[in-house]
């Protein structure tokens, strides 16, 4: 899976198992929008657009905050796409060992290049994290970033396609690790907050996280946008 929007991929797809395979081996189109923003579609869908920058500077700034360098400096991050976030991730001195899991073969391939080229040792898994997590080992981080793309209108309700992935989350941290993902609910901003505030918060805990803080990040998403229409992202950080 990639970096993404939160929206909804294929919903009439009942075979999952079908979805996933085309969507592994779907090609990645990058593509210029207008105002000469980047766009990445998979399957027709909007992955990621290049205006989500400071979106994902915010995330990767959560997950490299401080006491990384305590931690062992360990990153995980779910999801490529344009590599906005990975680049924001590299870029921090704590950062000992950055590792980078993503579903489509195109968007991998990708990744793999941008590793080479790397400030930090980086290894690149491929496939969909449902099928790699369990053989990540158990306190093996000190920080993941997750932004994937939903394939199903059941991964993008609720807490989006990071819900499920919370128990995983406070499985591979250290304590004391820290988890930033993307999330987005609601018609407006007041929503999402209560949402958050309402319903993840309480989910995160359950899951094994000790605290639960959210910030927001000003976003001005470019003209004729189809999947957010807010003048801020919710930026959530949770603390092992």
């Amino acid at each position: 899976l990639d970096e993404g929007p939160g929206g909804q991929c294929s919903k009439d797809v009942d075979d999952v198992a079908a979805l996933r395979d085309a969507w592994q081996a779907a090609p990645a189109v990058y593509c210029d929008l207008p105002g000469g923003c980047e766009g990445l579609r998979i399957l027709g869908e909007p992955v990621m657009e290049a205006w989500e920058a400071p979106y994902m500077a915010a995330l990767a700034a959560v997950a490299c905050g401080e006491g990384l360098d305590e931690l062992g400096g360990r990153v995980l991050e779910v999801g490529f796409g344009l590599g906005i976030s990975a680049a924001n991730i590299d870029a921090y001195d704590a950062v000992q060992e950055h590792v980078i899991v993503e579903a489509n073969e195109e968007v991998l391939g990708r990744a793999a290049v941008w590793a080479d080229d790397a400030r930090r040792p980086t290894t690149v898994i491929g496939g969909f994290w449902e099928d790699v997590v369990g053989d990540l080992p158990d306190a093996s981080f000190g920080a993941i970033l997750f932004d994937v793309f939903p394939l199903s209108a059941a991964q993008a309700a609720g807490d989006g396609e990071a819900g499920p992935f919370f128990a995983h989350a406070a499985r591979l941290l250290r304590p004391g690790g820290r988890f930033a993902f993307y999330y987005d609910a609601g018609r407006n901003w007041i929503e999402c907050v209560r949402a958050f505030r309402g319903e993840t918060t309480s989910k995160l805990l359950a899951a094994g996280f000790a605290s639960v803080e959210e910030d927001q990040v000003q976003c001005t998403p470019r003209r004729g946008c189809t999947y957010f229409w807010k003048d801020r992202f919710l930026v959530p950080l949770a603390r092992r």
